[in-house]
């Protein structure tokens, strides 16, 4: 590409998604630049392999500043510098946040207001709902398995008085209850996999 209409730094969560919907204007020629190198490490696609590429070369390797409370340990806190940014190794747990966060921001960012972009950019394996989207780019998975020491935890903490919370996505986010996944047929779904990879064959991104 000689020239771009537009360049996006970064092809992280939010940098994929911006140039994928750029691109997806007519006219449009979107450079997205990404620091980091390629998504073709294995453990990046493999669940199980997400503990093996914290501190590894797609890894930052930040930590956070030492904890008073920890006994002045420091905790690590990875950051993506790989395609896909830190949704390419990530725990792949899926939460928006709380709405009373949302709703603290200003004008136009109140969950209200921010609730139809998070449906629209959903594919909920468990369908349409007031707080889930179906269609979008980004696979998200409810239903599945838990390990049993999952499931152990999330009952004693129901027996412990807590209540059980069926979807930290919905109505409320308070109580115990099982992550939804960013996980599609098996495998991690990055914001790579998700906004970038169906438009690779696109010459305007």
């Amino acid at each position: 590409m000689e020239t771009a209409d537009v360049v996006v730094v970064g092809a992280g969560s939010a940098g994929a998604a911006a140039a994928r919907r750029l691109a997806d204007r007519d006219g449009l020629r979107v450079l997205l630049l990404e620091y980091g190198g390629p998504d073709t490490n294995p453990d990046i696609h493999d669940p199980g392999g997400v503990f093996r590429l914290w501190g590894g070369p797609e890894d930052h390797d930040y930590t956070t500043v030492a904890q008073r409370h920890l006994g002045g340990r420091r905790l690590r806190w990875p950051r993506g510098r790989v395609l896909g940014g830190s949704s390419s190794l990530n725990g792949m747990i899926f939460v928006r946040g709380a709405p009373a966060d949302f709703d603290g921001w200003g004008p136009g960012w109140s969950h209200a207001e921010c609730l139809p972009y998070f449906l629209r950019m959903e594919d909920f394996d468990r369908g349409a709902s007031a707080y889930h989207g179906v269609g979008g780019p980004l696979r998200v998975m409810a239903d599945y398995e838990p390990h049993p020491v999952c499931a152990a935890l999330v009952a004693a903490a129901v027996e412990s008085g807590l209540p059980y919370n069926p979807d930290c996505n919905g109505a409320r986010q308070d109580g115990a209850g099982f992550c939804q996944l960013t996980i599609k047929d098996g495998r991690r779904h990055s914001a790579a996999d998700a906004y970038l990879r169906p438009r690779q064959a696109r010459p305007r991104l």
